[in-house]
């Protein structure tokens, strides 16, 4: 009977390993495909807009769409869940200041105020505050603005 407590002993702490180590794997993964489901749903709220501003406008050549392309100048300062959280957060706050912008004609609207609008804007997230610097905006049927962002305080490490 006691040698079969030792063995007993080994496959019981490798079962509970291996679930340890299966739960930090799929957390990971979870992570991943929790940002990827926020991005896709702020992707289908700005396409819903986009859709409906479509409807109601006559064929004209008007601003339906802002996009945002984010460039991190100190990579070194986030990991990639917090960069994608940046990225997303620096997206939705370029959208709600430029709202204005939607369903107006490419030809009318006023194209030295978008970068002043969003230039040295400090947002913060994740307790992490950081600047955005406008560096080219595109205006089209969709507006496009290329921002760098800068981190204002280095984030705690943890």
């Amino acid at each position: 009977m006691k040698r079969l407590i030792f063995p007993a002993t080994l496959v019981l702490l490798g079962v509970l390993l291996g679930a340890a180590a299966t739960a930090v794997l799929i957390g990971a993964q979870l992570d991943d495909l929790h940002m990827e489901n926020l991005s896709l749903q702020a992707n289908l709220a700005a396409m819903d807009a986009q859709v409906q501003q479509l409807q109601q406008t006559p064929k004209k050549r008007v601003i339906s769409r802002i996009n945002t392309k984010v460039n991190f100048i100190d990579t070194d300062h986030w990991d990639e869940f917090t960069r994608s959280a940046i990225e997303l957060s620096v997206d939705k706050h370029l959208r709600e200041w430029l709202v204005g912008l939607n369903g107006q004609t490419v030809t009318e609207v006023n194209y030295l105020l978008i970068p002043q609008i969003v230039d040295n804007r400090e947002i913060e997230v994740d307790k992490q505050k950081m600047r955005l610097v406008v560096k080219m905006v595109v205006i089209s049927e969709t507006v496009t603005v290329y921002v760098d962002v800068f981190p204002l305080i280095a984030p705690v490490a943890g």
